[in-house]
């Protein structure tokens, strides 16, 4: 449920090429089902925040409950 707060945290300690890797992003398919626990709301809206982000470029993996690979232009 912190990862945005995370994400806007580290942001700018991250050199331009540098990578944030967040694990979880798929909560085991619940994203993708569009579940309505709190949980697995806070990650599609971290998802979409990242999504929106022009700063990076990004990609998730979809291995195990998905990693987000997201690099900083």
């Amino acid at each position: 449920k912190n990862n945005g707060t995370y994400y806007d945290l580290v942001f700018d300690q991250v050199k331009a090429g540098g990578i944030i890797i967040v694990d979880n992003v798929l909560w085991s398919g619940k994203v993708l089902n569009n579940a309505q626990d709190k949980d697995t709301k806070n990650i599609s809206n971290f998802n979409d925040q990242i999504a929106a982000d022009n700063r990076v470029e990004k990609l998730i993996l979809p291995v195990r409950d998905g990693l987000f690979l997201i690099r900083k232009k």
